[in-house]
């Protein structure tokens, strides 16, 4: 017998999402609120039944690593307040907890930039994000290699 294939919705990086967090213990973002999907778009294929987000959330905060993204820095549906992205939150969940869809960030807007610095940031990996770059451009590879 056949074992039948599951698919699921595909997901954008940059896409932003209302997701179902559930309860959360205290300081950890829960219920549901937007998030920005940022894992890459090759793990958010159709086969992939998870897709890893970050929340956002309306009650600002002066922290480092959180990025202030405006409503019309996302088309679409625009987010309703200036929201704080917050990577300390980014978890992976499924794609079944992913309510609806609000839009995504502009190009032009220059925040997926941030939110890269900022996810670096919030992992400790700018020291071997500039290793890899000194090391490519010593190298001088043509060919760009795609990790995700």
């Amino acid at each position: 017998m056949m074992k039948k294939k599951n698919y699921f919705r595909e997901y954008k990086r940059g896409q932003v999402v209302y997701v179902d967090f559930g309860f959360q213990p205290n300081g950890v973002q829960g219920f549901i609120r937007p998030a920005v999907v940022v894992s890459c778009d090759a793990s958010n294929h159709s086969r992939a039944p998870q897709v890893t987000v970050c929340p956002l959330s309306s009650k600002l905060k002066d922290i480092k690593v959180h990025v202030k993204i405006k409503p019309m820095d996302v088309n679409g549906l625009h987010l309703q307040k200036i929201s704080d992205f917050m990577p300390e939150d980014m978890q992976t969940v499924s794609k079944n907890a992913i309510r609806g869809h609000i839009g995504y960030i502009t190009v032009s807007s220059n925040v997926m930039e941030e939110i890269d610095k900022s996810i670096l940031s919030q992992l400790a990996l700018w020291e071997t994000a500039k290793k890899l770059v000194r090391e490519e451009l010593l190298h001088g590879e043509d060919k760009e290699e795609e990790i995700c």
